[in-house]
């Protein structure tokens, strides 16, 4: 492939937005309001999925549909609480990188697995929605990471070929959702660190943005 792009395609949560670390903490909240227990395992294995991913991979875990839909439910409330009153920090050098992008006049887009109106919330109180041409939330297609379709949305969206496309993702879900794409991934992993063995489709895999911005420079 040709070591150049028109476009840069972001997901969201883990990656620009602090927003892993507050999803956890609303599903222990939720866990100890319910007299329930989630181990940290169970919960690092639910990032990168979509709300309704998690409500099947719970049902199979919990052996319940309704425990996983009465969690869930509750983790909403909780993290909708946190989100309106407590602090939803940005990921550490991702204001640099969106600055250069833009400077760069290429087209970008968020591509995130969270619904509609949570990502508006999220990228309006951090400030991160001016900086964006478009946004393709998880409700907006039939089926969320990993598969491809968010990201070919917005690829459709930018009027830009998908094979022209750079993704940023913090999740193996959204390195395999891009990669499905026919898009070059560049990993930036957040509260999980997955074994090589499944990034090895990665054009990079980075420590952090400061890192992932100097690729994207060197690409272009």
């Amino acid at each position: 492939m040709p070591q150049n792009y028109d476009a840069i395609l972001f997901d969201m949560d883990g990656l620009m937005i602090d927003t892993e670390r507050i999803s956890m903490e609303s599903w222990r909240r939720a866990a100890d309001e319910l007299d329930m227990t989630l181990s940290d395992q169970l919960l690092l294995d639910m990032v990168g999925l979509s709300m309704r991913r998690c409500t099947e991979f719970l049902s199979e875990r919990l052996g319940s549909q309704d425990h996983a839909v009465a969690l869930q439910n509750v983790g909403r409330r909780h993290y909708w609480q946190m989100l309106e009153h407590e602090e939803i920090p940005l990921k550490r050098g991702i204001e640099a990188l969106l600055d250069w992008v833009r400077e760069q006049n290429l087209p970008r887009a968020v591509a995130t697995s969270t619904q509609r109106q949570l990502a508006d919330i999220k990228l309006g109180r951090t400030g991160l929605a001016s900086y964006f041409d478009t946004v393709v939330a998880g409700d907006e297609v039939a089926h969320t990471k990993p598969a491809p379709d968010v990201y070919l949305a917005a690829a459709r969206k930018l009027g830009v070929d998908p094979l022209r496309c750079v993704v940023l993702e913090d999740s193996v879900y959204g390195l395999h959702a891009g990669v499905a794409a026919g898009m070059r991934v560049i990993l930036v992993p957040d509260l999980v660190t997955p074994p090589a063995d499944q990034t090895h489709h990665a054009l990079a895999v980075c420590q952090d943005l400061h890192q992932a911005l100097e690729v994207l420079q060197q690409l272009a």
